[in-house]
């Protein structure tokens, strides 16, 4: 497997979302051998992915049907500092990369 920047690591998505939690969970499955990966991580992912989303509905439930749309800015204030974090990792691997070419000069 080619390794990944920090940055491509970053997950966008709230944890509490169905979308974020799958990512997230999903990270385990990451592992060069085939047959751990099949045999055991991914039936494992698979099992914390259909628990979360369990809870993630219930979650759902009770911040938008009971408390409605007073969540939203939360949301949105909370999605806009993960993607802050993201974007200063990229910053720092751009500088990185521009300092290791110039020592190379």
């Amino acid at each position: 497997m080619s390794k990944s920047l920090k940055s491509e690591r970053i997950v966008i998505s709230a944890p509490l979302s169905f979308a974020g939690s799958y990512q997230r969970i999903w990270k385990i499955t990451e592992a060069d051998n085939v047959a751990l990966r099949w045999a055991v991580l991914i039936p494992i992912a698979l099992c914390l992915i259909f628990t979360t989303w369990m809870i993630v509905a219930v979650w759902y439930f009770i911040m938008y049907i009971l408390f409605g749309i007073l969540f939203i800015p939360f949301r949105l204030w909370r999605r806009g500092s993960r993607k802050n974090k993201r974007d200063k990792l990229r910053h720092r691997e751009v500088l990185e990369a521009i300092e290791n070419k110039t020592d190379n000069i």
